[in-house]
């Protein structure tokens, strides 16, 4: 009976937090505004896919990380609209940003990644013109290892909606730092209202439940859903007295195994500033599966 239990009481908690975080925000609540919006350098080409990359800095830097993101992303034939919630963006981060954007925008840090989606959204209408849209964010560190044949698989997979990874927590759902969303579903019905109805929310468990986990929820109804790195696949092939004895995010409880057998390339920012996880074990841990990337990138994230 302890399970069920437990499970009851962080329910309780959970509502309780989110009346209180509702009424104060009643009071206070105020919806952010967007401080800039510009066009980058680049051209929007309507043969390609485009992605809504959301970010975040506490000192307001673009880090060398997030444009190593950037350049590979272009490299694979993405168009990019870059969101940022920081408090500023620099002139040199300007500079170095429109050589891999076609627009970028800086607005109030309220809502985290949905909500910088939406703005995104709603900033550039033309998405629905593209051949799809990526909804990527900057909590992950990489490409690891050439993303060519992640794309390949983007575009082939008969899933309509494609995320990294899935998560059992509270309900299956693709997990929300990379969804590659094809044609039929971005100019879908469901898609439209589902970020229309996006509110500045800052209680982060509710986005989860409402948003990441809603979104999976909603288009399921209509669309197939698939994750290029299932969890079911992960655990099947992964000894039985080294998985973790919980629910799982792939992301953190599997992240060596998803990297060094899988050639997953992604590693979580929230290894390092989070869980503990030294650089010296995440370099080795690139290094035993080949990847090249320049772990001295990884090392100024915080």
């Amino acid at each position: 009976m302890k399970w069920p239990i437990k499970a009851i009481k962080k329910e309780v908690s959970y509502f309780r937090d989110l009346s209180l975080y509702l009424m104060s925000r009643e009071q206070t609540g105020k919806k952010p505004c967007v401080r800039y919006c510009k066009a980058g350098s680049l051209s929007p080409s309507f043969k390609k896919p485009v992605c809504f990359f959301s970010t975040y800095d506490s000192k307001d830097i673009v880090r060398p990380s997030v444009i190593h993101y950037l350049d590979e992303l272009v490299q694979a034939g993405f168009d990019i609209v870059f969101i940022s919630s920081s408090n500023a963006i620099s002139n040199e981060d300007l500079g170095k940003l429109s050589n891999y954007c076609i627009k970028i925008i800086n607005r109030d840090n309220k809502g985290y990644d949905f909500y910088s989606w939406k703005t995104g959204l709603e900033k550039y209408p033309h998405f629905r013109e593209h051949t799809a849209v990526l909804l990527a964010n900057d909590s992950v560190i990489g490409p690891l290892f050439n993303i060519s044949r992640i794309i390949e698989r983007l575009e082939t997979d008969d899933a309509d909606v494609l995320g990294m990874t899935d998560c059992y927590q509270y309900y299956p759902h693709l997990q929300s730092y990379f969804l590659y969303c094809k044609k039929q579903v971005i100019v879908s019905r469901e898609f439209i209202q589902f970020f229309t109805r996006v509110d500045a929310l800052e209680f982060k468990m509710a986005i989860i439940r409402k948003y990441e986990v809603g979104f999976s929820r909603l288009l399921q109804r209509r669309f197939k859903l698939s994750a290029l790195y299932d969890l079911e696949t992960l655990l099947g092939q992964t000894k039985y007295d080294t998985r973790p004895k919980k629910w799982i995010d792939p992301t953190v409880h599997l992240w060596k195994p998803l990297i060094t057998e899988f050639d997953f390339p992604f590693i979580k920012k929230s290894l390092v500033i989070k869980k503990g996880v030294s650089i010296e074990e995440i370099s080795a841990t690139l290094a035993r599966s080949n990847s090249v990337y320049d772990i001295g990138i990884y090392g100024n994230i915080i």
